[in-house]
């Protein structure tokens, strides 16, 4: 084979011209499309090298042995570990749909033995090029739609964010295994721009709707959840873990903090949210019915979950089916109620209440995801003279 001012040798192994024919394809399309390094380690390993480089599932297993990342991120890190390797090694590649779903398969095996697969691969066709080129082929399959095409982008962001955290010095530093270079140091991140949040709710319709549909019915588990996320600006786990212990309402405070049960996100996600009258009111009349210690009535806690485990999953399910009846059609519905309730603490009393309102370590992220415009300022010209006037939006 040349390609690229280079060429290689490989052995096809076999006599019959068909068969050598169709691996020839096959190695000189890898060529193409994922450059040398893939193409020789898939095609033509180095059985010496390839014994002295550690595999993604003997990586994995050691950053969950050593690291000092929690389970439950290392977890979420490897799925976007694994999604890159089974691309770069195109280990789906031409099969049809069906067995492309086996992989979800938890009872008949499909999910062990695709594991199995992605997890032999070797730890070194991750290199500069493959992840490079792994990120342009996913953007590519967006199209020339812009707006499919920024999704992509933030999209294969996110995900090398998270693999790329997994190859960090303070993780490499405490493995025993045997690691290639780091795949990161040469790959540059390009940063797609924030996912700026537009406002679609009318908090005080919903709410209202809500108090008639869903607090003196079935759903009051559900009115409860919405309550939580909207005048609390709560995440879902932290509203899925919330203890009346931690409410005071004699303060007519809510507070964020590290229980039995729950773990906060990072330190500044500890906190204390203050409560209006009417949201005093609220948990009150809740509280007298409630026999639980949590304020949302669900199942057992479960702390050791290395997956997004919610006591009141059903509730949450049911919310989310509610708020698309009432036209919210942000993809993550419920948390979309949080950063409404960012954008109206925002608009009343600035953007640093709140970055403190919904516990961000950083104003940026408050500013370029959670806040939308909720009032209008318009320039007007008139008399002579030039005036600013806010209004409601």
């Amino acid at each position: 084979m040349f390609h690229m001012n280079r060429e290689a040798w490989f052995n096809l192994e076999t006599a019959n011209q068909t068969v050598a024919a169709t691996k020839a394809r096959d190695i000189y399309v890898s060529l193409v499309s994922s450059g040398w390094e893939a193409t020789l380690a898939k095609h033509k390993p180095n059985p010496i090298a390839k014994a002295e480089v550690c595999t993604v599932g003997e990586f994995l297993a050691d950053v969950g042995a050593r690291s000092h990342l929690k389970a439950m991120t290392v977890r979420r890190y490897a799925v976007k570990l694994r999604k890159m390797v089974s691309d770069i090694a195109k280990l789906e590649f031409g099969l049809k749909a069906k067995a492309r779903l086996a992989k979800y398969d938890y009872v008949n095996g499909g999910r062990e033995a695709w594991l199995a697969k992605v997890d032999g691969q070797p730890l070194d066709m991750l290199t500069v090029d493959t992840v490079n080129a792994w990120r342009n082929a996913y953007v590519a399959k967006a199209g020339t739609d812009p707006v499919k095409r920024k999704s992509a982008e933030r999209s294969a962001a996110s995900y090398l964010r998270c693999v790329r955290a997994l190859f960090a010095d303070d993780v490499l530093s405490l493995l025993q295994v045997k690691l290639p270079a780091n795949p990161f140091k040469g790959v540059k991140l390009k940063d797609p721009g924030p996912a700026r949040y537009h406002s679609e709710i009318d908090a005080a319709w919903l709410l209202a709707c809500a108090e008639h549909e869903l607090r003196d019915k079935d759903g009051k588990n559900e009115y409860l959840a919405l309550f939580l996320c909207l005048w609390a600006g709560l995440r879902r786990k932290e509203a899925d873990l919330l203890m009346w212990t931690q409410v005071d309402l004699e303060a007519g405070e809510l507070s964020v903090r590290r229980t039995a049960y729950f773990e906060p996100k990072t330190e500044e996600s500890i906190r204390t949210i203050d409560l209006a009258p009417e949201a005093v009111d609220v948990l009150r009349s809740f509280k007298r019915w409630s026999g639980s210690e949590f304020v949302l009535k669900g199942s057992d806690p479960a702390p050791a979950a290395t997956y997004d485990y919610y006591r009141c999953d059903c509730t949450w399910r049911d919310l989310n089916a509610w708020l698309r009846g009432k036209g919210v059609r942000e993809r993550k519905a419920i948390h979309s109620l949080r950063k409404e309730s960012g954008s109206l603490i925002a608009s009343s009393h600035g953007i640093e209440a709140a970055r403190q309102h919904l516990g961000h370590r950083d104003i940026r992220t408050t500013s370029s995801h959670y806040v939308a415009k909720k009032k209008r300022v318009e320039v007007n010209i008139g008399g002579g003279q030039l005036r600013v006037v806010e209004g409601g939006a």
